[in-house]
């Protein structure tokens, strides 16, 4: 069991190992491996099953498979049957973000309802190259290209940094038994198009690619870092706090360069598209900008953010 996988896991989980733990288990080998981990190293967790009704029997096998291995394991489970593509039709989403979403919510559920620390998830570093890659293509921002975070305010990725081949690897090694996701031999899916495809071919050209891009994620969360403390100390200079608004001065908020990045970065966690923010500027007083939460009004040369009535 002296495996580099089992020694990472140590390291991840040592700090908090007292929590509480929810493992997300679809009975594919990424989350069997995880499930292995944690009942391995005695840490108190249960598992939760989402049964997606996509895949027709296959699914109920693994909905079965799972049940049977936390009944045998004496572990706790709870599953729910969603009916995804009618969520889909209803909402007009994607079969996959529609799944993610009916997923994470009902994780938030048993969160609340049950005192868990954390929801557990077996997502790996060959998910985060795909990810980095669907996010490229869609023109995305620096915390699309970050990808996938580690750990966040409920959620825990402790396989975040292995690769597929050392957890197939470390499955095959300890007889660890798992089920096929045959859903990931579909090409329907842009994600499952890059993970056949495109990934294999990166590997072939380049033994190390999956090392390289490692540092390069290393090397972006970095930059973030940086980033978020530029961000913040302009806020501060060009924030001024009231009791219940912020005024914010035009001319100096005209000054930031480049200026769609700063407006971006500044007023997104407001719910405000940049490019709303910019037209604003040289609009009349009065106008004004809603979003779900807050609400930015001209006043002469500044613009005073409150929150929604």
């Amino acid at each position: 069991m002296n495996h580099k996988i089992l020694k990472n896991f140590y390291k991840k989980i040592e700090s908090i190992k007292k929590c509480n733990f929810l493992l997300a288990v679809s009975g594919g080998v990424d989350s069997m491996v995880l499930a292995s981990l944690f009942k391995f190293n005695n840490i108190n967790f249960s598992i939760a099953h989402c049964n997606f009704q996509l895949r027709e029997e296959d699914s109920n096998k693994d909905e079965k498979f799972v049940n049977d291995w936390c009944k045998a394991e004496n572990i706790k489970i709870f599953v729910k049957r969603f009916t995804t593509k009618q969520y889909c039709e209803e909402n007009k989403l994607g079969i996959q973000e529609g799944a993610r979403n009916l997923r994470y919510s009902w994780f938030k559920d048993l969160l609340k309802e049950y005192r868990f620390n954390y929801i557990v998830t077996a997502h790996h570093l060959d998910d985060q190259l795909e990810t980095f890659l669907i996010n490229a293509t869609r023109g995305s921002g620096l915390n699309g290209l970050i990808g996938i975070p580690s750990e966040s305010n409920f959620l825990f990725r402790p396989l975040l940094d292995e690769l597929k081949v050392d957890i197939l690897d470390y499955a095959k090694q300890n007889n660890i038994d798992y089920r096929e996701d045959l859903s990931n031999n579909e090409d329907n899916y842009l994600r499952n198009l890059i993970r056949k495809s495109v990934i294999p071919i990166f590997k072939d050209f380049d033994d190390n690619v999956m090392i390289k891009f490692k540092t390069t994620l290393n090397n972006l969360n970095s930059t973030k870092i940086f980033v978020d403390n530029i961000i913040e100390n302009t806020k501060n200079d060009i924030f001024i706090n009231s009791e219940r608004s912020i005024i914010i001065n035009i001319n100096k908020l005209k000054t930031l360069k480049p200026l769609d990045f700063f407006i971006h970065n500044i007023f997104n966690r407001y719910g405000f598209d940049y490019k709303e923010v910019i037209k604003i500027f040289d609009s009349e007083s009065g106008k004004f900008l809603l979003s779900k939460t807050h609400k930015i009004k001209k006043s002469k040369n500044n613009l005073i953010l409150t929150l929604n009535d």
